[in-house]
């Protein structure tokens, strides 16, 4: 018994080592990578240009496993002016957990859009309050389980 115990703690903190910054919580978005070489210090962000100013967040809890399931979690913040957004992959150059000046955007535009509202239909209509998913290809809007984000390299 305690052999499996320990199993499972290792199995643990094997898991943990795989997150960029911390365990996601709620894993608001959560879709597959495709063409990324595993060896190349991944990250996440969220990125969008609203009202004129341009906002970039990598702060969040994310997951990116590139070696069981090719794919990734990430947790959306709260504290974002309202508007469109989308998640990028990128190299983090410094590797400080952040996007900023220096790291390269790794992923293609997916042609998906994430949408911080802050009521019902504020910026396309279906979208509710708080965080949505909207393909642009199709229209279709997606408002509690933000799935199949598929982000694919350049």
């Amino acid at each position: 018994m305690k052999k499996l115990l320990t199993i499972a703690a290792l199995g643990t903190l094997t898991l943990s080592a795989c997150t960029l910054a911390g365990n996601p919580v709620k894993k608001d978005v959560t879709g597959q990578l495709r063409g990324f070489n595993s060896n190349q210090n991944l990250g996440l962000a969220i990125v969008g240009f609203n009202n004129g100013q341009y906002t970039a967040d990598g702060t969040q809890s994310q997951v990116i496993d590139k070696f069981l399931s090719g794919g990734f979690a990430l947790d959306l913040p709260t504290n974002l002016p309202t508007g469109t957004y989308r998640v990028i992959v990128f190299r983090d150059a410094n590797s400080n957990n952040r996007y900023d000046t220096g790291d390269t955007v790794l992923s293609k535009d997916n042609g998906k859009r994430l949408i911080y509202a802050s009521r019902d239909n504020q910026f396309y209509a279906g979208t509710k309050r708080g965080w949505n998913l909207i393909n642009t290809a199709d229209g279709f809007i997606q408002t509690t389980l933000l799935n199949n984000y598929d982000l694919s390299a350049q």
